[in-house]
C-alpha cells in the first residue's frame, strides 16, 4: 500500500485530468450493479508509456497491474475480487498478524501520548495508524511512532492501533489522565501483507471503472476483446 500511495502522485501528473478524482463516498455517485457478472472483464487506462490494467475474472480472481514505462517499472497485485454495495474490492488473504505490548507503559511528562512499534529485529514498524475517541483523524505512525504533545491536546479513553491497509484493529489500551502515556509494541506483520483496492462502476454496463490508485483514482475503460 505504501507503493500505491507513492504511485498516486505519478498518476495525477501523468494521467490528469483522468485520474484527478478519488473514489468517492457519496451515495449515488456510482452505478449499483445487480448482477456482478456484468463486471467481469479487462479494464485499461493508457497514457503514453504509462498504463493501468485491471482484470476481474469469472472465477473471482483479479489482477491490478501498473506499468510505468517500457522497461517494466511499476507494480502488480494479484488476488480475488468481490462486490459489496456499489464497490468492487480487489484483495488478498493475508496471513496471521500480531501487535504485542513490550514491557509496562511509562509516563512522559512532556507528552499526552507516545507510541512506538518495532519489528522483532528492532527496525521501525510500517503500515500502522492510531486513533481514540474524540480524535479528529486517523494518525499514521511514521517510522513506527506516534507522539502527541500536551500542547496538541490531552488523550483519554480507549486508544486503538489499526493496520492501515485494511483498518484491522490490532491493539487497544486505555489512557487515563495522570496515568502512563508511553507505550511500546512489537509488530509481527502478515506474510503476505494485505491489500484492498477499491473500484466502482460509472455506468450500468460497467464500461468505465473508477479504480483506486493510491490517494487518487483513475477511470479505466473496458477492453472489448
Amino acid at each position: 500500500m505504501l507503493a500505491l500511495r507513492w504511485l498516486a502522485a505519478v498518476i495525477v501528473t501523468v494521467a490528469a485530468p483522468t485520474a484527478a478524482q478519488r473514489i468517492d463516498s457519496d451515495v449515488g455517485r456510482y452505478a449499483v450493479i445487480s448482477d456482478p457478472r456484468i463486471l467481469v472483464g479487462h479494464y485499461r487506462l493508457e497514457e503514453g508509456e504509462f498504463s493501468i490494467d485491471v482484470r476481474l475474472n469469472a472465477d473471482k480472481t483479479a489482477s491490478y497491474v501498473v506499468t510505468m514505462d517500457k522497461r517494466g517499472g511499476g507494480l502488480r497485485a494479484d488476488g480475488i475480487w468481490d462486490y459489496r454495495g456499489d464497490r468492487v474490492h480487489i484483495h488478498n488473504s493475508p496471513g496471521p498478524v500480531s501487535l504485542v505490548q513490550a514491557g509496562n507503559p511509562t509516563t512522559e511528562p512532556a507528552v499526552a501520548l507516545s507510541i512506538a512499534a518495532t519489528l522483532p529485529d528492532g527496525s521501525p514498524a510500517e503500515g500502522l495508524a492510531v486513533t481514540w475517541p474524540g480524535a479528529d483523524a486517523l494518525f499514521y505512525m511514521s517510522d513506527g511512532r506516534h507522539r502527541r504533545t500536551r500542547k496538541e491536546g490531552a488523550v483519554a479513553g480507549e486508544v486503538s492501533i489499526v493496520r492501515e491497509s485494511d483498518s484491522k484493529e490490532l491493539a487497544t489500551f486505555t489512557v487515563k489522565r495522570g496515568g502512563p502515556n508511553s507505550y511500546r509494541f512489537t509488530y509481527r506483520p502478515s506474510d503476505p501483507e494485505p491489500f484492498d483496492i477499491q473500484a466502482a462502476a460509472m455506468d450500468m454496463r460497467a464500461d468505465v471503472l473508477e479504480v483506486e490508485a493510491g490517494s487518487a483514482a483513475a477511470k479505466l475503460r473496458r477492453v472489448r476483446d
